[in-house]
């Protein structure tokens, strides 16, 4: 049996990438299966494959799920092609290039969207265990962070926080259900309330200073010292 050497990277973002190889008798269930643990995505998600020209367009589509197989009226108007299931369907089929190109497009609410180019076919090796990740270069995105980033649902402090790997956020899924059920934000109660204690902080400063600004400016004494705030070292 032979097998394909595949290259995948994430679209737009050519630097990292994954080299996989599978068997040909292999579906594309175990294809799919094969880039989530290259890529250290969750499998918690909708996913497809599609067969594509030199031009990276869509062709046949090969669904993850059953639910997702039926057509769409407007892909039925168009005359798309019915759905082929992953788990049913053999990589083999459709390999009409010597340069094969597949579109993987993973979890619709964010299109994590992947390029695939069959790079070699090799023979079989009786003691391999395929699929295998033969190459891996650059770290993976993080799926839930660069997800919240990607549907512009972050404010631009959390984006920060997100870039900088802030350990104060809370755990990645957890942040991307509350984004998923609305639940992000600060209420307007909340939001008064640290105006309020912004406020207080204020007028305790001035109060441990003392009066006015003339004050200072007309007597030596008043004048704070140089290390005035700070631990001795």
């Amino acid at each position: 049996m032979a097998v394909y050497k595949f290259k995948l990277f994430i679209e737009d973002n050519e630097d990292i990438y994954r080299e996989i190889e599978i068997l040909s008798g292999q579906t594309f269930e175990d294809f799919h299966n094969a880039i989530q643990d290259a890529y250290k995505f969750d499998k918690k998600h909708a996913a497809a494959f599609f067969v594509s020209d030199d031009y990276w367009r869509k062709d046949q589509e090969i669904t993850l799920r059953e639910e997702d197989l039926p057509l769409e009226e407007e892909e039925i108007r168009k005359g798309v092609s019915p759905k082929k299931l992953m788990s049913k369907t053999k990589i083999a089929k459709y390999i009409d290039s010597p340069r094969q190109r597949f579109m993987y497009v993973f979890d619709p609410a964010v299109k994590w969207a992947f390029c695939i180019e069959l790079m070699k076919i090799l023979p079989d090796n009786p003691k391999g265990t395929y699929p295998a990740c033969v190459k891996s270069i650059g770290n993976p995105p993080k799926q839930y962070k660069q997800a919240q980033m990607a549907k512009g649902e972050l404010t631009a402090d959390q984006q920060m926080a997100t870039m900088l790997n802030d350990p104060e956020i809370a755990d990645e899924s957890e942040i991307y259900k509350a984004i998923k059920n609305d639940t992000v934000g600060i209420d307007e109660g909340d939001l008064n309330h640290l105006e309020g204690e912004e406020g207080e902080d204020v007028g305790e400063e001035e109060d441990e200073f003392g009066g006015d600004d003339d004050d200072m400016d007309n007597d030596d004494d008043n004048e704070i010292p140089e290390d005035y705030g700070h631990d001795e070292d």
